[in-house]
């Protein structure tokens, strides 16, 4: 089983976290840090916590490729080091089959071995449906008909990912988009490629947004996106799984990193407490209404 993470600096204590989480359930995985110019420390940071739980560590450095990308203008993104995944074939040469790659906002609460088992149908990649909107495909110009993944946790075929040129493809979209990329390489990933992506079940990408939906999935990986409800490592968050993530960051020896400061934006704080109060068939086109104001208001659309 091979997990691949990519972080910068400042994400470093997240993916600990989220590593540790992996190792508790899923023995002796190979966990392969993506960085740009990461910091001694905080390489040591992973790799020391990887081992102690069993785990074996790889550390591939991505910069020069970074460099390019923003040379070309074409990194949107509040953390260059996601747009890594874009070259996983040219940095893992040496590996063929399958890999997972993870966010490192995410925890994971069982076994993930059953993911490696899907099959691809020939297709370079697996992903989840996102929780977006549906007029967010208007936003990056993906047909309506299409549908939008989240990119979070990603399965790929190496082999397949190679043989199909998704890199190369993937380059080029960057180099003349076909649309905005408000969310960086996923909007890429999931236009370029939309026509190859296997759907996974949403058990193995659980959104904070599906709490809200009510949907009753009994997830294998959490992914906390956006502010839906609050990182739990945020001292105001709500989420349900703010417990069992201070928890996880005292396992892997970092509380400190469940316990940053920052407030709920105020939006998320009338979704939340009109979540609370309202019955579920009323909250959610509340909730729905709310989200197309939202793209309409940012995007213009």
């Amino acid at each position: 089983m091979r997990i691949v993470y990519a972080c910068d600096d400042n994400y470093v204590k997240l993916t600990a976290v989220s590593a540790v989480s992996l190792l508790k359930h899923n023995t002796g995985a190979e966990i392969i840090l993506v960085g740009c110019r990461l910091k001694a420390d905080a390489i040591e940071t992973i790799k020391s916590r990887v081992e102690k739980f069993g785990g074996t560590f790889r550390y591939v450095d991505v910069s020069t490729k970074i460099d390019k990308l923003q040379a070309m203008g074409a990194c949107s993104y509040v953390s260059y080091a996601v747009y890594s995944r874009i070259f996983i074939g040219e940095l893992l040469p040496d590996l063929h089959g399958k890999v997972l790659y993870l966010d490192c906002d995410t925890l994971i609460v069982d076994s993930i071995a059953e993911i490696f088992d899907t099959d691809l149908h020939g297709n370079p990649l697996a992903l989840a449906p996102d929780a977006a909107h549906p007029a967010y495909k208007r936003v990056i110009s993906l047909p309506e008909n299409k549908p939008y993944f989240n990119t979070g946790v990603t399965l790929i075929d190496l082999d397949e990912w190679r043989k199909c040129r998704c890199t190369e493809r993937l380059m080029e979209e960057l180099k003349s988009p076909h649309g905005r990329n408000p969310l960086g390489d996923q909007d890429i990933i999931v236009r370029v490629l939309n026509d190859e992506i296997t759907e996974l079940d949403r058990r193995w990408n659980f959104l904070s947004q599906y709490i809200l939906y009510g949907r009753k999935e009994r997830p294998a990986i959490y992914h906390f996106s956006g502010n839906t409800l609050g990182r739990p490592w945020f001292t105001s968050s709500r989420h349900p799984m703010r417990e069992s993530y201070r928890k996880a960051a005292a396992e892997a020896g970092l509380p400190e990193s469940a316990k940053q400061v920052k407030p709920l934006p105020l939006e998320y704080k009338i979704q939340y407490w009109l979540y609370k109060i309202l019955p579920g068939f009323v909250f959610r086109p509340v909730c729905n209404l709310m989200l197309r104001t939202h793209i309409k208001l940012t995007y213009g659309i």
